[in-house]
C-alpha cells in the first residue's frame, strides 16, 4: 500500500502544483500557515517533528530567512505540504485510516530532502550560515 501511494503522489498533480506555488512567496507562506493549521488539529504527534521543520523550512524560504536552499526539495517538500492540505487524495481523511497516506507522503519527501533538511536545521541553530 506505500509504494502505492508514494506512487499515486509522484504521478498526482502535486509537483506542479508546487512548481507554481514555490515562485510566489505569499502563496507558500499561506500554505505553510494552512499546513500548520491542518497539522495541530490532526495531532501529528510522531511526526511532528520532522513536519514542522518541513513547514519552518518552506516558510523561511518563502520569507528570504533562508536562502541558500535545494531548488529540488523545495519543490518537493511544497509539493508534499500541498498534498496534505488538498482535501483530494488516495485515502480520504474521513476514512478509517485516511491519514495513513498523509502520513506516509511526508515521511516519504522528509526522508527524500533529509540532507536539505538537515542543513535548514544547522542553519536554524545558528551553525551554518546562510550564503
Amino acid at each position: 500500500m506505500k509504494k502505492s501511494i508514494i506512487q499515486y503522489f509522484r504521478r498526482g498533480r502535486w509537483l506542479r502544483m508546487a512548481s507554481s506555488i514555490i515562485t510566489d512567496p505569499k502563496r507558500l507562506i499561506e500554505l505553510a500557515q494552512s499546513a500548520t493549521k491542518y497539522a495541530n488539529r490532526r495531532g501529528w504527534k510522531k511526526i511532528h517533528e520532522s513536519a514542522s521543520l518541513l513547514l519552518h523550512y518552506i516558510a523561511d524560504v518563502a520569507t528570504q530567512r533562508y536562502t541558500h536552499y535545494n531548488k529540488r526539495a523545495l519543490l518537493l517538500s511544497v509539493a508534499a505540504i500541498a498534498y496534505l492540505v488538498t482535501p483530494i487524495d488516495f485515502l480520504p481523511d474521513i476514512l478509517i485510516g485516511g491519514l495513513i497516506d498523509d502520513v506516509t507522503v511526508v515521511l516519504y519527501i522528509v526522508q527524500s530532502v533529509k540532507r536539505e533538511l538537515e542543513y535548514y536545521d544547522l542553519y536554524r541553530k545558528g551553525l551554518l550560515l546562510d550564503k
